[in-house]
């Protein structure tokens, strides 16, 4: 059974499969890993042949028509958004997507719904009893385990997000894929990716392992420039949605935006999308293009019901996400300054009630300076605080950085307290800001909506 990521304790009554899935998670989560430490030196030994060799051996649980997502800003919103068209669309779908927001399983999802809990121990008991496995990642793990599922649920299609990069990425052992696509690239894991746009360009464009299409979202020439010599070198047939789509939004709110776009196939009027921003414009405007083409390169022709259905089904947890009207609570998992700019570019062309507090919390290693830059303007309340991982960043340094960006700081010990003492500050009539980590948002959601995540099973 399947149940809604938005309530990830709807299954609980199966109480021995819930026990099974603590366990299996438990297990995979000392895998380790570039995502489990942060330690860049974990990402440097990133490589794809062994999951290549492992999927070979294992029949290509991979194969099947794929559309595959890289980029800093909005691969995980292009990735939910393609998803749901093509399910609209009559398609069997398979989403791996990452991190996760409460609880492990929403990684893996089949036609829109996160794998079920006795279906994930299954799958991933097998892989924990396989000694051959021992040295790998969470992260390898866990793509595997998705594939595995895609293939035991006959699934025809998926979107796959990029984990880190793109170049040496577990995902990119897939065998093919109709389209990858690539949104905008910003500075992020320089360690790791490159110290410079067109370096870390280089990595994500890695995902263009052949003759397929290419489709790019607004970014920086720099970019591009990378991406679309890749494309050139590889036979690959390149799309720049700018060029080729016209997007016009002619209403937007805190309950989501209605766009017309002009594509190459046809033109779309009054598209209802929930997620909100003009970045969310352009990563739908992506993910349609990305569908569009998929359907080309099968000999079909998307359906224009397909796209207005999966606009409007669509949710993404997280992403400027309205999760309480009265005080309003907006929470963004944003963790480069690119998603800070969109951040504050989205806020004024709203203009949520005054007067604003940020609670704000991101892991070690994240560009701390230039996201508080960003993000707030001298006189700006922000409260900072941890959220509950070991590679959470020191709160005092964070308190620091967002004081020498003009900010009034203060600073508590959890997420909890920080969100109790917002939520105390703005009274009834303003609006709490919730950014940083997907860990400091999936924190604030399981407070104010009451989701168990599996933090409440002990894990993480």
């Amino acid at each position: 059974m399947n149940e809604s990521p938005a309530s990830p304790s709807a299954g609980l009554a199966d109480t021995e499969a819930v026990r099974r899935y603590i366990a299996a998670v438990d297990g995979l989560l000392h895998h380790g890993g570039f995502e489990r430490t942060g330690n860049a030196a974990d990402a440097r030994r990133f490589r794809v042949d062994h999951v290549t060799d492992r999927l070979g051996r294992l029949g290509r649980p991979d194969f099947r028509h794929t559309i595959h997502v890289a980029g800093s800003k909005g691969k995980g919103s292009v990735s939910a958004i393609a998803e749901a068209i093509l399910r609209a669309a009559g398609k069997h779908t398979l989403l791996l997507t990452s991190p996760d927001m409460h609880q492990a399983r929403e990684r893996i999802q089949i036609d829109g719904q996160p794998i079920g809990y006795d279906d994930f121990a299954r799958l991933a008991a097998v892989l924990l009893a396989d000694p051959t496995l021992a040295g790998w990642s969470y992260f390898e793990a866990m793509t595997l385990l998705g594939w595995l599922a895609g293939a035991e649920a006959g699934c025809d299609w998926q979107v796959v997000e990029v984990g880190l990069g793109g170049r040496l990425d577990t995902t990119n052992a897939m065998q093919q894929k109709e389209v990858a696509v690539i949104t905008p690239i910003d500075l992020e894991h320089t360690e790791i990716l490159g110290d410079t746009i067109a370096k870390i360009a280089a990595e994500k464009a890695g995902i263009i392992t052949g003759p397929c299409a290419v489709v790019t979202s607004p970014m920086r020439a720099s970019a591009l420039d990378v991406i679309r010599a890749r494309a050139a070198e590889m036979g690959a047939d390149y799309h720049h949605v700018p060029d080729e789509c016209a997007l016009r939004v002619t209403k937007q709110d805190l309950d989501g935006q209605t766009l017309d776009l002009k594509t190459p196939l046809r033109t779309y009027r009054n598209l209802h999308l929930a997620l909100i921003g003009a970045h969310q414009r352009e990563n739908a405007a992506a993910a349609i293009r990305a569908a569009e083409l998929a359907f080309e390169a099968t000999g079909e022709e998307l359906p224009e019901r397909a796209v207005r259905d999966g606009l409007a089904s669509v949710r993404w947890p997280g992403r400027f996400e309205v999760i309480r009207r009265q005080p309003l609570v907006i929470v963004d998992a944003l963790h480069t300054p690119l998603a800070a700019k969109r951040f504050k570019e989205t806020v004024r062309d709203l203009r949520p009630p005054h007067p604003h507090v940020y609670v704000a919390g991101v892991l070690a290693g994240k560009d701390a300076e230039a996201i508080a830059a960003e993000l707030v303007t001298e006189g700006d309340e922000v409260i900072v605080a941890p959220p509950s991982s070991p590679r959470a960043a020191d709160a005092a340094s964070l308190r620091r950085t967002f004081m020498e960006a003009g900010a009034v700081v203060q600073q508590c010990s959890s997420v909890a307290e920080a969100l109790q003492m917002a939520l105390d500050q703005v009274g009834t009539r303003g609006t709490v800001f919730v950014v940083g980590s997907i860990y400091t948002v999936a924190e604030a959601r399981e407070l104010l909506l009451g989701i168990a995540g599996d933090r409440a099973f002990g894990l993480r």
